[in-house]
């Protein structure tokens, strides 16, 4: 785990420490999640929400006592041996996204290793055998998955192979074998990630695993015509937070911010969390209704990079709108818009 934390620091940039824990252990304000998202660290979001403040400054002081890491205070940078670390045992994290799936995603996997043993033994005509799930709960949602397709036997199992067929083949082939050596079907029992990574400790077979998930999910997520999506989804939509695409969905019915507000009983201020939320994990975000042209033409004269921007120091005169402020930044950071401010 230790190769993890560093790798939270291989920008080179000084990180808060009481930030980088609450950011892992999942802890979900605004603040936070702003955090990760101009650190480029929002994939890390909730990856370890069991981590103690205690365990966290245990690994720090690790890191630190092999200079790997250099503690100020409430502030943390890597070294050039920290960086020669990384450059050593070259991990391998892309792919992880614990804000967008941590939540759900283990319960994902194990549907559809349910689904595709289920089908697979539909396929064979065998109906004695051991499911790998007896959860209520999995049981319940495959059964309702099969009524709900209505296929011809030969058809569901012939867009099922399809299916993952293209899905597995837009993973790294690596990654596919990883996951695919987990199905179980007719006369195959599968294997369990420990016994098939390189690496012996959980920490790293933990994220192994969890970047696979991730990966394969996200392909699943841009084919929502597929069956496997269909199975899926529901356990997708869990991953966000309820209110936020409530008032989500009211924006999009042309709804303002003051109505949200009135008919659903909330603070401004939470409904700016809610839109911040929304243009942090969607690309569907409508900037350019929300954010005025007055806000527009004052943060494009500044000279600072947009991941420094600093609301309080901006907002001298206290007539800047904290929200606007806020979706331009994304706007900005993820690309959306074109600007000639260095990032």
């Amino acid at each position: 785990m230790t190769v993890f934390i560093l790798s939270l620091f291989s920008s080179g940039n000084k990180l808060r420490v009481s930030s980088l824990f609450h950011l892992i252990t999942g802890k979900r304000t605004t603040s936070v999640l702003i955090y990760g998202f101009v650190n480029d660290l929002l994939f890390a979001h909730n990856s370890f929400p069991k981590l103690t403040q205690e365990e966290f400054q245990q690994l720090l002081d690790q890191l630190q006592e092999n200079r790997l890491l250099l503690l100020d205070d409430n502030e943390a940078m890597i070294t050039s041996a920290g960086k020669e670390e990384l450059e050593r045992v070259a991990p391998k994290y892309q792919g992880l996204r614990f804000d967008r799936y941590g939540r759900t995603y283990n319960e994902c996997w194990r549907l559809l290793k349910f689904a595709v043993q289920v089908v697979s033994n539909l396929a064979g005509r065998n109906q004695d055998y051991l499911p790998a799930e007896t959860s209520p709960f999995y049981m319940y949602q495959v059964k309702k998955w099969l009524a709900q397709m209505n296929l011809p036997r030969h058809e569901l199992i012939e867009t099922m192979y399809e299916e993952l067929f293209e899905l597995f083949s837009r993973l790294d082939s690596q990654v596919a074998d990883f996951l695919a050596n987990q199905f179980s079907g007719t006369e195959k029992v599968g294997l369990l990630p420990y016994q098939l990574s390189d690496d012996a400790q959980t920490p790293e077979i933990f994220l192994e695993q969890a970047k696979s998930t991730h990966l394969l999910l996200a392909e699943i997520e841009k084919k929502p015509e597929f069956l496997i999506y269909q199975l899926l989804s529901p356990l997708f939509t869990q991953n966000h937070n309820q209110s936020m695409l409530i008032t989500r969905e009211m924006i999009k019915n042309g709804h303002s911010i003051e109505t949200v507000m009135a008919q659903r009983h909330l603070k401004k201020g939470t409904v700016t969390d809610h839109l911040i939320e929304w243009a942090l994990f969607f690309d569907d975000f409508p900037y350019e209704s929300l954010v005025s042209l007055q806000t527009k033409k004052q943060l494009s004269e500044l000279d600072v990079p947009v991941r420094d921007w600093q609301y309080k120091a901006i907002n001298e005169d206290g007539k800047l709108d904290y929200g606007e402020f806020r979706f331009y930044q994304i706007q900005l950071l993820k690309g959306e818009s074109v600007h000639d401010t260095a990032r």
